[in-house]
């Protein structure tokens, strides 16, 4: 009896101490991952950046495979995002690099977890400027990527499908910015891009698989799910002047929104949203600077804010941004905007003759 005893006591102590390794190893890991991402971001000159960027790579590798990957909070990470999904289904490990000419280069990982304690699946994304076009509109897969910082991931049924509505960004170049809804499904363990679920305007029967905001660099425009509306709602955009219209590098916002409501079969598109912050939940920015300094923390709302709000999700473009959601226990309501009518509380179709049909898909 005792021996049996003894037994189980061992194989108790065994399990206990094999939770503390993997735990020491992760912890471990991330306080490398974050020194180097330290390197990183204080690079003096491309070369070191791209230098330092694959010293990264290979760290981040080694642990994505590791079960305890998908549930460790990683919370002393710094300019590197690692958003998993409401359901827990899939995780993205997910950081940007910009040289001297204002070029982004996005780098991401997807996890998936298997049964028991068997590693990770993991799918690598690889950005693709060369054969696909800057707004691809068929479907994708993670080797073929436009690039993306995303920030929120949206769970939605479609049918009997599990598939996913992802919102992020891109630092393109200079002279402009992009940020993309975006659909995340998957095929057993393999990861595509691209659903035709967003109506392109009001009343169109056209479905498109993904829809790109392409505007200034000057520019803040914010993309975000808004509970208080049920809606992804987002800037309208219009060029400086009529003689600009699709030069998308002079695209800025009208300071009126328009959105997508989930209706159960399509993002049915939206107009003249009334955009009300709920500000229940916090998110740390970390926005590492152009010249080596430490990196810049800003907490900010992670709901939907003004566009003109200088602390608006993925600050303006200018530089890397990884979301990290704090909660928050302080619930404030925002309010509504004294120059609109108080009874318009839901998105509304514009109705003066001559006006042409808003449209998320062309900017116009």
């Amino acid at each position: 009896m005792w021996r049996i005893i003894f037994i189980l006591i061992l194989i108790s102590n065994l399990s206990f101490a094999k939770k503390v390794e993997i735990d020491t190893f992760l912890v471990q890991k991330e306080l490398e991952i974050n020194e180097q991402l330290l390197k990183l971001r204080s690079a003096t000159n491309d070369a070191l950046q791209l230098s330092e960027n694959e010293s990264l790579i290979q760290l981040i590798e080694s642990i994505l495979e590791h079960p305890g990957t998908m549930t460790y909070d990683f919370t002393k990470f710094e300019t590197i995002s690692t958003i998993k999904s409401p359901d827990d289904a899939f995780r993205l490990f997910n950081w940007n690099i910009e040289n001297s000419e204002g070029v982004h280069q996005h780098f991401c990982y997807a996890l998936l977890p298997n049964r028991g304690n068997k590693p990770n699946t993991v799918i690598k994304f690889k950005e693709d400027k060369i054969t696909i076009p800057s707004k691809p509109s068929n479907t994708l897969s993670p080797n073929t990527w436009y690039g993306a910082l995303y920030y929120k991931i949206l769970p939605i049924k479609y049918g009997n499908k599990s598939l996913y509505t992802v919102i992020g960004f891109n630092g393109g170049t200079r002279s402009s910015n992009k940020k993309m809804i975006d659909i995340f499904y998957f095929k057993g363990k393999k990861l595509r891009l691209g659903y035709p679920l967003f109506q392109e305007e009001s009343e169109s029967k056209q479905l498109s698989r993904r829809v790109f905001f392409e505007y200034a660099e000057k520019a803040i425009v914010g993309v975000n799910l808004n509970e208080e509306l049920e809606a992804i709602v987002f800037d309208h955009l219009v060029p400086e002047s009529e003689n600009l219209r699709g030069l998308y590098s002079y695209y800025i916002p009208d300071m009126t929104y328009d959105g997508y409501t989930w209706n159960g079969e399509i993002w049915e598109y939206k107009t003249d949203f009334i955009a009300v912050n709920s500000q229940n939940t916090k998110t740390k920015q970390y926005k590492p600077t152009a010249n080596g300094e430490a990196p810049e923390f800003v907490e900010v709302d992670d709901v939907w804010v003004n566009p003109v709000d200088s602390k608006s999700p993925a600050g303006a473009g200018k530089s890397a941004i990884a979301p990290v959601p704090e909660s928050a226990n302080n619930k404030k309501k925002s309010k509504r905007n004294k120059n609109r009518s108080p009874k318009k509380t839901k998105a509304s179709k514009r109705t003066k003759k001559g006006n042409t049909p808003r449209s998320a898909i062309g900017n116009k």
